[in-house]
């Protein structure tokens, strides 16, 4: 989705963006996760071993980096990781935004980040909550206002479900009084726990329809005034889409393995083993694997199969 199709990934000596999930522990165990996360790995990355592939990223001079977890803000290299990486690449992290409190918001604004994406799936407490279990809407907004306060360039990311999708209008408005510099949002993916537990989630397809009816009319209220971010499609028609055009970005988990993509079980690297740009030529060979090829198929004309995704494959 970052880039035009126009761009061959092929041609690219090294991916342009990095979406790594630094550690599975969390906080919360919400119903929609798509990595399941709530407990640690085992054999997740050590120090020496982030560090390792941190050093790589720089010297590939990849432009952009996603930070995630499970909960990154509880990983006890979090911020080490981030001064690594500050004035060398573009970095956004995302959050649940509980463990941000004033002196973690002006680490933060120290940092200089890209953006720091918080998650509200909900314009009330109830409703947010009900997702995340174990949550605190009230520390989700506290930290919007805190990290807003110190100037950090701050988004909402909002997961639709049946039970939160008509909160959607009322959430961008309390988006835009904060002060928050955009929302985003999009259909909810139908992987990790999400997949699970599908039929208590999945919104019908004329609640789908009111939502994006609703997000374009605040699209055109706030026009000028805060940016609102839809991506329209679901994780099979993006999959039907990556088929033929990859996007030039990888996607690293705990423990140091490399995604193909978050929808499919296949894994093309090992950061613990092998280097970055090794993990990048798999990738792309990776793509062209007819098992994959396949796979991805079997999954877009059953969806079930999307319940596989974290039932890693070697490649």
């Amino acid at each position: 989705m970052e880039l035009l199709h126009k761009i061959d990934f092929k041609d690219l000596k090294a991916p342009l963006f990095i979406a790594w999930q630094i550690n599975s522990e969390c906080n919360l165990g919400c119903l929609h996760c798509c990595e399941e996360a709530g407990h640690s790995m085992p054999d997740e990355m050590n120090k020496e071993e982030i560090f390792n592939v941190l050093e790589q990223i720089v010297d590939l001079k990849i432009p952009y980096v996603a930070l995630s977890g499970g909960e990154p803000l509880l990983h006890p290299n979090f911020f080490e990781i981030c001064e690594f990486l500050k004035d060398k690449t573009s970095i956004k992290v995302e959050t649940n935004g509980e463990f941000i409190d004033e002196r973690i918001a002006k680490k933060i604004a120290n940092l200089k980040f890209r953006s720091v994406q918080i998650s509200l799936d909900g314009a009330t407490p109830f409703t947010h909550e009900r997702l995340r279990l174990g949550g605190n809407w009230e520390k989700a907004v506290m930290a919007c206002k805190l990290l807003i306060k110190e100037g950090v360039n701050t988004e909402i990311v909002f997961v639709p479900t049946k039970f939160n999708i008509q909160e959607i209008g009322q959430l961008i408005d309390m988006a835009y009084s904060l002060g928050v510099y955009g929302v985003y949002t999009g259909k909810i993916m139908r992987i990790g726990r999400a997949a699970q537990n599908w039929r208590m989630l999945c919104p019908s397809e004329q609640e789908y329809e009111n939502f994006f009816a609703i997000l374009n009319e605040k699209i055109k209220q706030y026009d000028g005034k805060m940016k609102i971010y839809y991506y329209p499609y679901d994780v099979i028609e993006e999959l039907k889409y990556r088929l033929e055009y990859p996007a030039a970005s990888l996607l690293i988990i705990p423990n140091g393995k490399v995604k193909l993509i978050g929808p499919l079980p296949f894994i093309c690297g090992d950061l613990k083993k092998q280097k970055l740009i090794d993990v990048w030529e798999n990738y792309k060979i990776g793509w062209q694997n007819p098992k994959v090829r396949e796979f991805a198929k079997k999954v877009i004309e059953q969806p079930k199969l999307l319940a596989e995704s974290n039932k890693w494959v070697e490649l």
